[in-house]
């Protein structure tokens, strides 16, 4: 079972579910927890749901496994609450994975009242230890909820913390606007020689872009890569060009993508974040390169022509911006599905 569980192969995982049960082990209390274990890590939760709902007796081997499953798709956050529901009534031994598990699905439908709620039953619990993974848990949640205090009081009071608690509070204070915080973190982080990361970049990379931190945020580019050696990814680079572009430097993103050709491949995200640049400050020779790449990339989406289309309009070139409608029409992007909507 445990071989199956390493190479994640659910057909297997099967065939001795079946040789299992012809030998007469089905209603093996041990076999049953392997089970659910094995099915949930080859990605068959309806099948680990199924053999723990079968059982009278709810370990915590097996409800850890499920809600941990639960915990990575959206659409099974009932199924992982009504275990932990039912793990409490029946006074179900808890440890900090649950918990933890629990938590990040908080984080997924920001649901910070549950997440208070559970943090408070595990500060009431005694079989609960505040590891670094259940304190990276609590700032993720807090921080992703807007209750940035309640994350700052999660951190501070973390006995251990790893690159990834630092990163996660670095993050929250970016998302929320507080960029002097967030680099003031980033620097105590430094000063206390914790290693930062490539997350920890892209955060302070985004908290850059988003604030308008232009000549900072080469700056922390520039330390990225030649201090700490990390190589950037796609999404630094995105952030990168996002930031130039938003701040007027259209040239200098445009020779940051060319610089970057045939090694890195920009998403169409970042050519959009481009073209939509180009378009608000006018530039018409780069908003038709970044379109040409869009259209090349996604040639059915009608927001590209429409974006080309706009940027003639504005700058008088109407018999441009009529032919790229033109062009809209012909490949077909704006056959839409009609909308409707329902009155109960």
């Amino acid at each position: 079972m445990r071989a199956s569980i390493v190479v994640k192969c659910l057909e297997i995982v099967s065939e001795l579910h079946g040789l299992a049960i012809k030998l007469g082990f089905g209603r093996s209390s041990a076999l049953i927890r392997s089970l659910v274990n094995a099915y949930v890590k080859c990605g068959s939760l309806a099948n680990a749901w199924k053999l723990h709902e079968g059982t009278k007796k709810r370990d915590l081997l097996s409800c850890t496994a499920l809600i941990t499953g639960f915990s990575q798709q959206n659409n099974c956050t009932s199924d992982a609450f009504d275990i932990f529901k039912d793990m409490i009534r029946m006074k179900t031994k808890m440890d900090e994975v649950v918990v933890s598990s629990m938590l990040k699905i908080c984080t997924t439908i920001a649901s910070v009242t549950i997440g208070r709620q559970i943090h408070g039953f595990a500060l009431k619990s005694s079989q609960i230890r505040f590891d670094v993974a259940l304190g990276n848990s609590l700032i993720d949640m807090y921080a992703k909820s807007g209750e940035i205090e309640d994350a700052v009081l999660a951190f501070e009071e973390m006995k251990e913390k790893d690159v990834r608690s630092w990163t996660s509070l670095i993050a929250g204070y970016g998302r929320h606007g507080n960029f002097e915080k967030a680099i003031d973190l980033y620097n105590r982080m430094e000063h206390e020689r914790i290693k930062p990361n490539d997350v920890t970049f892209l955060s302070l990379l985004s908290a850059c872009s988003h604030t308008g931190q232009t000549e900072l945020g080469w700056k922390i580019y520039d330390t990225m890569i030649n201090k700490h050696g990390i190589e950037a990814r796609e999404e630094h680079l995105s952030c990168i060009i996002d930031m130039l572009a938003r701040s007027g430097y259209l040239e200098e993103a445009y020779a940051l993508i060319r610089s970057k050709e045939g090694i890195v491949s920009l998403s169409s995200s970042t050519w959009g974040a481009f073209l939509d640049a180009c378009r608000r400050h006018g530039n018409v020779q780069l908003s038709k390169v970044a379109a040409t790449q869009l259209l090349s990339m996604e040639p059915r989406k009608p927001v590209n022509y429409i974006n080309l289309a706009s940027v003639y309009a504005a700058n008088g070139a109407w018999d441009n911006a009529l032919n790229t409608r033109k062009l809209m029409k012909e490949s077909g992007s704006c056959n839409k599905a009609p909308g409707y909507s329902l009155v109960y």
